[in-house]
C-alpha cells in the first residue's frame, strides 16, 4: 500500500511538471506563430464577428489579398482566411468552422489553384490546430489526419510529440520575425516583400502530389461550395495573377483542374473573376511564378475590390 501511494505521488509530480512545461511551451509556440496562424485561427474558431466577405484558399490568398484595401474601396468588412498550402479539405474545414461561429458572409471568395484538387493531406502538418481540439469538428478532422486527439485533449503537453523537427525547434527562435509597413499585416493577410523584383525562391512552395487530381479533394471542394450556398452566401471564384511563364508548369494537371473548376462553376452558377492574364501584373510584381510581392498585392486587392463592388454593390 505504501509503495502504491508513492507511485501515485511520483506520477502526480511527473504530470504536474509535464503540464507546467507544456504551458510554457504553449506560450512560446503561440507567440512564435501568432501572426501566421494563431491570430487568424482565434478569429475563425473563437470569434463571432459578422464579415461581409471572407477569402478562402491557399498561399495566393494568405499572402495575396489584403482586406485593408478591399474594405477601403468597398466599405465592406472582409477577412482573409486563406492558409498557405491549403488543400480542398483544409478549405472545407475553414468554411465549416466559420459557419459554426459566425453569421454567414454575404460573399465567400474562393481562390482557384490546382493544388486544392491534389492529394496534399495538409492537415497532417497543421500542428496549430492541435491547440483547438476542444472544438469537436477540428478534433474529428485532426483525428482522421492521424493524430491521437483523445490523448492530446487529456494530456495537452503530448501534442509536442507529434510536431516535426522544424516546429519543435521554432520554440527557441528569438527576435522579431516580420517587418511591419503600410498595412502589410492586416486581418489574416501578411506579405513582407516590400520591394519590386524581390526573388524568394522556394518560400511559398506548396506541398502537392503532382501526378493526378484527387477524387476526394474534388468532393471536398464541391461540398464546400454547396455548403456555403445552402447557408445563403454568394460563392465567387477568383483566378489570381500569375506570371505568363507559369502556364507551362504542370500544364496537363492544370488543364484537368481547370475543367473541374469550370464544371463546378457551371453546376452552381458561380461568378468567376479572372486576373491570371491581367497585363498590369508584370514580372516585377512577383516573388516567384505565382506569388505577388506587397506592391503587387495592393494592385490585386484593389482590382478585386472593384470586381466585388460590381457583384455586390453594398449593404
Amino acid at each position: 500500500m505504501m509503495y502504491l501511494k508513492r507511485l501515485f505521488i511520483v506520477f502526480g509530480i511527473i504530470f504536474l511538471v509535464a503540464y507546467s512545461t507544456g504551458l510554457i511551451l504553449d506560450h512560446r509556440y503561440k507567440k512564435r506563430w501568432s501572426v501566421l496562424f494563431f491570430e487568424k485561427s482565434d478569429e475563425l474558431i473563437k470569434g463571432n464577428k459578422n464579415y461581409d466577405v471572407i477569402f478562402l484558399g491557399n498561399s495566393r490568398v494568405h499572402f495575396g489579398i489584403n482586406p485593408y484595401y478591399v474594405d477601403s474601396a468597398t466599405k465592406l468588412n472582409s477577412y482573409n482566411f486563406g492558409n498557405g498550402g491549403a488543400d480542398a479539405e483544409d478549405i472545407m474545414l475553414t468554411a465549416n468552422i466559420y459557419l459554426q461561429k459566425h453569421p454567414e458572409p454575404k460573399l465567400a471568395v474562393i481562390s482557384l489553384d490546382k493544388g486544392a484538387l491534389l492529394k496534399n493531406e495538409i492537415l497532417r502538418s497543421r500542428f496549430y490546430y492541435l491547440f483547438y481540439l476542444e472544438n469537436d469538428t477540428i478534433s474529428k478532422y485532426m483525428s482522421q489526419a492521424g493524430f491521437l486527439t483523445s490523448l492530446i485533449r487529456f494530456f495537452p503537453f503530448t501534442k509536442y510529440c507529434f510536431l516535426d523537427e522544424y516546429n519543435r525547434t521554432s520554440l527557441f527562435i528569438q527576435g522579431k520575425q516580420y517587418p511591419g509597413f503600410d498595412h502589410n499585416i492586416h486581418k489574416g493577410f501578411i506579405n513582407i516583400h516590400q520591394d519590386i523584383n524581390t526573388k524568394v525562391a522556394g518560400l511559398y512552395n506548396e506541398k502537392e502530389d503532382r501526378s493526378e487530381l484527387s477524387d476526394s479533394a474534388i468532393t471536398f471542394f464541391r461540398n464546400t461550395v454547396s455548403m456555403l450556398q445552402q447557408k445563403g452566401s454568394m460563392v465567387v471564384f477568383v483566378s489570381p495573377p500569375e506570371k505568363r511563364s507559369s502556364a507551362t508548369i504542370d500544364a496537363s494537371v492544370r488543364m484537368l483542374a481547370d475543367s473541374v473548376f469550370n464544371s463546378i462553376e457551371k453546376e452552381f452558377k458561380i461568378p468567376h473573376l479572372h486576373f491570371e492574364k491581367n497585363d498590369l501584373f508584370t514580372d516585377t510584381y512577383f516573388v516567384d511564378d505565382i506569388h505577388l510581392n506587397e506592391p503587387g498585392t495592393r494592385i490585386y486587392s484593389l482590382l478585386l475590390a472593384d470586381a466585388i463592388k460590381s457583384i455586390y454593390p453594398g449593404k
